[in-house]
C-alpha cells in the first residue's frame, strides 16, 4: 500500500469462455462511482499479482500497482489468465484471441460493477498485456490505454530483438567460447534453427506441438501472435494513450513506441524512463541477455520505479480532469 491509505480487496469470478478468478481493489472510501482500470498481465505463467506458482519469481508487481492506483481513487481489476492460478482453462492451448476474449469479458465485468463508472474505463497492459490491450480496443472500446514495457511492439519482433541482443553479446566472446562461435558458425546455425521452429509453429493447425520430438510448445499462441499486425491494431485506437518504457528493458524496445503517435487516433504520450527494466523497477546493472533474469530477481521487494509512477500519476490526473478529451476534440 502507499502512504498508509487503506484499500479494499474483493475476490471475484469472471465468466468468459472459461471461469476466471480475479481481484478487485478499491479505495476504502467510495463516495461516488469510481473510474476503473483493468490490468492485463504479461506473458508466462504468472498469476494476477505477477507471481509464479513456485520458485523465486514472486514479483507482486500487479498487486503493488493496483494498490497504488486505489490511492489515486481508481478501482482496479486483475485476474489469473487461463490455466494460471485459480482460473480454469489450459494455459498451453490459449492463443492471443482467447486472451482478448477474456479481457473483453473482464472489462464488461468491471463496467457493470456497482462501484465503477462504466464511462470511465482504462486498460493498463504490461508486456504482452500491451498487445492484448491494443487488440482489445477494436473488440470492446474503452476510454484510456496505458502501455507499460512493450507499447507498439509485436511478439515476433520482440523475440527477434532478444535473439539479436544475445548474438551481439556472443560475438564479443573471448577465449574458447569465442573461438567455437567463430569456427563453427554457431550463431548462424542458431538463427536457422529459430526460423525452422517458427515455421513449424506457424504452419500447423494444432494448439500444441512438439519441437525436436521433445519440447512441447504452444503453437496456437505463437501462430496468432505472429499473425497479428500491431500497427494496424494501433490505428483502431481512438482514446488517450500513455506508453512508458525503460532504457534497461531487454525484452522490448523503446523504438517500437514511436509507432504509437504515428498511428493512434487519440492523443498520445510516450515516456522513456532511464535505468528502468522490463519489470518497471530501477536497474543499474548493464543490460545483458545472460543475466537479466537474475537481475529481475534482485529487484523483488523494491518499489515500482519512481519516475514511472510520477509520469503515470500525472497522466491519470490529466485524464480524470478531461484534458485529453478536450485535446482530441480540438
Amino acid at each position: 500500500m502507499t502512504m498508509g491509505i487503506q484499500v479494499e480487496n474483493q475476490q471475484v469470478v469472471i465468466k468468459s469462455e472459461v471461469i476466471l478468478k480475479g481481484t478487485m481493489t478499491l479505495p476504502a472510501t467510495k463516495e461516488d462511482l469510481l473510474p476503473a482500470i483493468l490490468i492485463l498481465a504479461g506473458s508466462g505463467k504468472l498469476n494476477r499479482d505477477a507471481n509464479a506458482e513456485k520458485g523465486k519469481f514472486q514479483f507482486n508487481l500487479y498487486r503493488d500497482l493496483a494498490e497504488h492506483l486505489a490511492t489515486l481513487g481508481f478501482a482496479t481489476l486483475r485476474y489469473d489468465k487461463r490455466g494460471v492460478g485459480e482460473s480454469e482453462g489450459v494455459f498451453e492451448q490459449t492463443g492471443l484471441w482467447d486472451a482478448v476474449t477474456d479481457a473483453a469479458n473482464a472489462l464488461e465485468f468491471l463496467a457493470s460493477h456497482p462501484n465503477t463508472d462504466p464511462h470511465r474505463l482504462i486498460v493498463v497492459g504490461h508486456s504482452e498485456g500491451c498487445i492484448v490491450g491494443t487488440a482489445l480496443y477494436e473488440k470492446r472500446p474503452f476510454n484510456g490505454l496505458v502501455l507499460l514495457s512493450g507499447g507498439g511492439g509485436g511478439s515476433r519482433e520482440s523475440l527477434d530483438l532478444q535473439r539479436q541482443h544475445l548474438y551481439s553479446e556472443l560475438k564479443q566472446a573471448k577465449g574458447l567460447q569465442g573461438f567455437i562461435i567463430r569456427k563453427f558458425n554457431t550463431l548462424d546455425k542458431s538463427e536457422k534453427q529459430a526460423q525452422a521452429t517458427y515455421r513449424k509453429l506457424t504452419t500447423t493447425n494444432k494448439d500444441v506441438i512438439r519441437v525436436a520430438g521433445l519440447i512441447k510448445m504452444p503453437a496456437k499462441y505463437y501462430r496468432e501472435h505472429f499473425d497479428y499486425d500491431i500497427v494496424e491494431g494501433l490505428q483502431h485506437v481512438a482514446c488517450p494513450v500513455l506508453a512508458i518504457n525503460g532504457s534497461k528493458d531487454f525484452q522490448s524496445s523503446v523504438e517500437f513506441a514511436k509507432r504509437i503517435p504515428e498511428n493512434v487516433k487519440g492523443p498520445s504520450t510516450c515516456i522513456v524512463v532511464e535505468n528502468m527494466d522490463h519489470g518497471l523497477k530501477e536497474q543499474l546493472t548493464p543490460l545483458s541477455p545472460f543475466t537479466y533474469k537474475k537481475d529481475y530477481i534482485k529487484t523483488i521487494g523494491k518499489p515500482i520505479h519512481k519516475e514511472a509512477i510520477r509520469n503515470l500519476d500525472a497522466w491519470l490526473s490529466e485524464w480524470k480532469e478531461g484534458a485529453f478529451q478536450i485535446a482530441a476534440e480540438n
